[in-house]
């Protein structure tokens, strides 16, 4: 027989009481665990993994009554796989705000030691509340029953203590709330004569878009058929366009967009979207039997993979999944980042014009060295030593300018200023987005999802591809504006050895008339560019009858499929490269860097250990110096 307080049948279980609730705004019992690392047990306020739980039935749900602060806690009984932390064995429990758990009194009757036993999950279907806790002006319950873990309570957490949704936990499809027009007209649902579902209800939009065409109709004297079909033309052009609003990444969720269920599993979601653009996002190679023509390829992969972000970057502003899958934050860094990786493809082809000019040269003063004697061979050896570093030290100079040009290059033929403006001034009217999907995020740290609607109008591309002949043309301005440059190092070259060689004249014969050819032969390197480039400097079979090895076919690699190669009618072409340097007008320029404040003469010095203005440096390095010597003291103490 059951018994209260003062009929205790006097042993535990006598009196065995079931419950369920929910668990409280995590306000009133956060500080029971530290969310950081801490030294001491006595550094946490609480006691251990207890909860608050308002029970269903015996705590009223609007906190009129009992406010959370004042709900007993609530023990958790943990199941024998987990322990109870003895010798290490144990887990923690995994309850947060909002589930709604079950249990049974430990003291029976008297309601007042509560002990967690499970937890019930949500379901997709569930529409979870974004607020846990009473309104402090109405005093009612926010919200439904159902509450999201991320939630905002009654005492927002700080940024370091604020829970962030994973991406896993994102959806990637806006919930709009039921009353929301749909984006697509359902399948063999028949609509009224003014294009609507019947059985959804019209909202305010639709009502007074409907009322303003009729009395339109009325003033202008129109009747019949036309005036149901204007206020149809109406309606309808209210309805897509509170749609539209209502998918835009700026507009709120209704009631929120994470995923916190445990039948979603399989659910599509933000993770499974950036995991696929990793997977797609291709790697250049490097392959070493064409050098000049792979680091082409590599150059024009590099730049599409950086054309698919900013696509994605802009497509952001008015796509839902674009926006909860996006990773960019700063397109100036992107594309500063890619010209720097575009640099050092540039210097293999510029590296590859130094090896000829080198190549030449040494080919035309063979003839140069064997007039000379045994005696002269050493000194001329010294200067053809400080001619090869001076080579050496030119290109190394160009190619250490090379990354901030291909950045001023990149900004001018993207113009992603001029696309984002584009994008925003686009975003709402539904000229953006071939179906693409995004998310936006609402203040309280949830996430807003959606799909973008049809009809693409505009200038941003929903799928750029890059042509190789973007790549060429982007090599043939960097050669270009050191062209120049290179025609006056070999002029300086041809220079120095006619210097050398006339202090001879009296006593070598013959070699004036060399000196010609190497002039007319380096003299044409600017002008043959596709040699250049070209030009091999190491064979790869060696002997004649060797047989050459297998080449490389894979230009790029991704995760998703592998290796694969450009296909064949867009490969480079060295020939568009020397026509392109050839048609070239104007030099490139680099691309403008921030600019940064300095301190003026008048500026006091600042001391920024103890943040005191007016210490001088030397008095700064004194202090520092003093406590230092203490330190080492104290140690040495210890």
């Amino acid at each position: 027989m059951e018994g209260g307080a003062l009929f205790n049948p006097g042993f535990l279980g006598g009196t065995f009481l079931w419950w369920v609730g929910q668990i409280a705004d995590d306000s009133t019992w956060r500080d029971n665990v530290s969310s950081s690392i801490h030294k001491s047990k006595d550094s946490i306020p609480g006691w251990g993994r207890r909860y608050k739980v308002r029970i269903i039935g015996l705590h009223d749900q609007g906190e009129v009554v009992i406010p959370s602060s004042q709900l007993p806690w609530a023990q958790i009984m943990y199941p024998v796989t987990a322990g109870g932390g003895q010798a290490n064995s144990g887990q923690t429990s995994n309850l947060r705000q909002g589930m709604m758990v079950f249990g049974f009194f430990l003291d029976g009757q008297d309601q007042q030691v509560p002990v967690i036993m499970g937890v019930l999950g949500n379901n997709s279907q569930t529409a979870l509340a974004t607020k846990i806790g009473t309104d402090r002006v109405t005093n009612e319950k926010s919200g439904s029953l159902a509450t999201s873990g991320f939630a905002e309570g009654q005492k927002p957490k700080s940024a370091e203590t604020k829970e962030k949704v994973p991406d896993f936990g994102k959806e990637v499809e806006k919930p709009k709330g039921a009353s929301a027009p749909p984006t697509k007209s359902k399948i063999g649902v028949k609509l009224d004569k003014y294009g609507r579902d019947p059985s959804r209800t019209q909202t305010r939009r639709e009502f007074a878009a409907t009322q303003s065409a009729r009395a339109e109709a009325d003033r202008l004297g129109i009747t019949g058929e036309e005036k149901e079909a204007r206020i149809a033309r109406a309606t309808v052009a209210a309805t897509k366009e509170e749609a539209q609003e209502l998918e835009s990444p700026a507009s709120p969720t209704q009631p929120g967009a994470t995923i916190e269920q445990v039948d979603s599993v399989h659910k599509l979601n933000a993770a499974h979207v950036k995991r696929e653009d990793k997977l797609r996002e291709k790697i250049p190679l490097m392959k070493p039997d064409d050098k000049v023509g792979n680091a082409l390829k590599n150059i024009q992969t590099i730049i599409d993979n950086i054309t698919q972000k900013i696509n994605k970057y802009i497509s952001a502003i008015n796509s839902y999944i674009d926006a909860v899958s996006n990773v960019i934050n700063d397109l100036k860094k992107l594309i500063a980042d890619a010209a720097c990786e575009i640099a050092k493809y540039i210097k293999l082809i510029l590296d590859q014009v130094m090896e000829y000019v080198l190549s030449k040269l040494n080919c035309e003063l063979k003839k140069v060295v064997a007039a000379m004697p045994l005696s002269m061979r050493s000194l001329f050896g010294d200067m053809k030593e400080i001619i090869t570093e001076l080579i050496l030290c030119l290109y190394n100079k160009i190619t250490a300018n090379v990354c901030g040009l291909i950045e001023g290059l990149l900004n001018k033929a993207l113009n992603t200023d001029q696309l984002e403006e584009t994008a925003r001034q686009q975003q709402g009217t539904g000229q953006q987005g071939t179906g693409q999907q995004g998310t936006g995020q609402q203040g309280t740290g949830q996430q807003g999802t959606g799909q973008q609607g049809t009809g693409q109008q505009g200038t941003v591309p929903s799928s750029p591809q890059v042509p190789m002949c973007y790549a060429e043309d982007l090599t043939a301005k960097i050669i270009y504006t050191y062209k120049q440059d290179i025609n006056d190092a070999n002029d300086s070259i041809l220079n120095n050895i006619n210097a050398f060689l006339d202090d001879m004249q009296n006593e070598l014969a013959g070699v004036s008339g060399a000196l010609s050819d190497i002039t007319a032969s380096i003299g044409n390197i600017s002008g043959s560019i596709s040699s250049a480039l070209s030009f091999e400097s190491l064979k790869l079979n060696i002997f004649g009858c060797e047989l050459k090895p297998n080449i490389a076919v894979a230009d790029f690699y991704t995760f998703a499929s592998g290796g694969a190669s450009q296909p064949e009618s867009d490969l480079p072409n060295l020939k568009n490269v020397e026509d392109s340097v050839d048609k070239n007008t104007e030099k490139a320029t680099a691309a403008e860097q921030p600019s940064f404040v300095e301190p003026t003469k008048a500026t006091p010095n600042i001391n920024n250990k103890d943040n005191r203005v007016g210490t001088s440096t030397a008095e700064t390095r004194a202090a520092a110096a003093e406590e230092r010597n203490l330190a080492r003291q104290a140690i040495t103490l210890q």
